[in-house]
C-alpha cells in the first residue's frame, strides 16, 4: 500500500472562515487537493506553493494528499469517487493520455471528473546525447528513416508523455524510432546523458543538469515559440514538423461540485498563481504559468483527449 502524506498550510487569512460558514459560501470545511503522485515531484511542488494562497482566498485550510500508485491513476480515482464537497485533483498531461493507452482505467476521466482551472505548462525540449550527431530535427528524424528502429528515446515508461512524444515525432516525420522504458524520467535522462541512448523529450528544470554539464543537447522545442532560456534553440515547426505539446498542470473536480464552487475555486487559483513569489517560482520550474476558468480549461482537455487518442491509436500503443 502507498504511504499517504498530509501536510495542512494555513494562512492569516483563514480568520475569516466563520464569516464565510456564516455566509453558507463555498468551503465550508478544509479543501482536500489530491495529487496522484509521491511527494518531491513537480505536482506536489506545484500543489504546495499554490495551498497558503488558495487558504487565504477561501478562507478555509488547504490539505494536501499524496496518493501516488498505478501511474497516477490511484490518486485520481480517489478524487473521482469523493462524495464530500470539499475534495479536488490536481492533474496534469497523463490525465488524458491514461484513457488512450490503458485497457483497464477504473473512472470515466472525460465524464467523472470536471474542469476547474489550467494552472500552466512546461515546454518539451528534445535533446540528444552530446555525442550524437544529429543536431536538429531533421536530421535526427533522417537517421531515423535511414536505420530504422536504431535511434533510441528514452521514457518514463510504455505509454508515458515521453514514450508518445517520439511515436508522434515519429508519425509526422515518417521516422521509426526505438523505445526504451524506464521507471521514471530521471533514469532516462541519466543513460541519455551518459550515451546509453540517444535521444529524449524533457522538461527545461530536468534538462539543465546535464545541459550545462555539455552531456546532452537541445535540438529542439515542442513550444510555438522559442524560450526566453534557450533563444538559440529553435521550434519543432521552424524546423518543419507541426508538433506542438507541453506538460500541463491543472485543477479538477468531481462533476457533483456545483459551478458556482468550480468558478470560485478558479478565481482563487489565478489569485494565488499571479503573486509575485509564487510565479517566480513556478517559472523557475520551467512552467508558465496559464491560470484560466472551467471553460478555457475544458477546450484544453477536450483537445489533449482527442490528440492522444489518435497518437496512441497509430502507434499501437496499450496497456493492459
Amino acid at each position: 500500500m502507498p504511504i499517504r502524506r498530509r501536510s495542512i498550510l494555513l494562512a492569516p487569512a483563514i480568520l475569516a472562515a466563520p464569516t464565510a460558514r456564516a455566509q453558507g459560501t463555498w468551503p465550508q470545511r478544509p479543501l482536500r487537493v489530491v495529487v496522484p503522485y509521491a511527494a518531491g515531484g513537480p505536482s506536489d511542488i506545484v500543489a504546495r506553493l499554490l495551498t497558503p494562497g488558495l487558504a487565504a482566498a477561501l478562507g478555509q485550510p488547504v490539505v494536501v494528499d499524496n496518493r501516488p500508485g498505478a501511474g497516477s491513476m490511484l490518486g485520481t480515482e480517489a478524487a473521482a469517487r469523493a462524495t464530500d464537497g470539499h475534495t479536488v485533483l490536481l492533474a496534469d498531461s497523463p490525465f488524458t493520455i491514461i484513457p488512450a493507452v490503458q485497457e483497464r482505467v477504473p473512472y470515466n476521466a472525460a465524464a467523472d471528473l470536471a474542469p476547474v482551472s489550467l494552472i500552466g505548462a512546461v515546454t518539451m525540449i528534445l535533446a540528444v546525447n552530446s555525442g550524437f550527431p544529429a543536431r536538429n530535427a531533421a536530421a535526427l528524424a533522417a537517421a531515423a528513416k535511414a536505420r530504422p528502429d536504431t535511434v533510441s528515446f528514452g521514457s518514463s515508461g510504455i505509454g508515458s508523455l515521453s514514450h508518445l512524444l517520439p511515436e508522434w515525432f515519429g508519425q509526422l516525420t515518417g521516422a521509426r524510432f526505438a523505445n526504451v522504458a524506464y521507471r521514471g524520467a530521471g533514469p532516462a535522462l541519466q543513460d541519455v546523458a551518459a550515451g546509453q541512448i540517444n535521444a529524449i523529450f524533457s522538461s527545461p528544470a530536468s534538462i539543465e543538469g546535464p545541459l550545462r554539464a555539455g552531456q546532452v543537447v537541445p535540438v529542439a522545442v515542442a513550444s510555438p515559440q522559442r524560450l526566453p532560456s534557450l533563444p538559440d534553440v529553435p521550434t519543432l515547426r521552424e524546423g518543419g514538423v507541426e508538433l506542438i505539446a507541453d506538460n500541463w498542470f491543472g485543477v479538477l473536480a468531481p462533476v457533483s461540485l456545483p459551478a458556482e464552487a468550480r468558478t470560485r475555486l478558479a478565481t482563487a487559483l489565478a489569485g494565488a498563481i499571479a503573486a509575485d513569489d509564487v510565479r517566480a517560482r513556478l517559472e523557475s520550474l520551467g512552467l508558465e504559468p496559464r491560470p484560466g476558468g472551467p471553460e478555457a480549461f475544458a477546450r484544453v482537455l477536450d483537445a489533449e483527449f482527442r490528440r492522444w487518442a489518435e497518437v496512441a491509436r497509430a502507434a499501437g500503443v496499450s496497456v493492459r
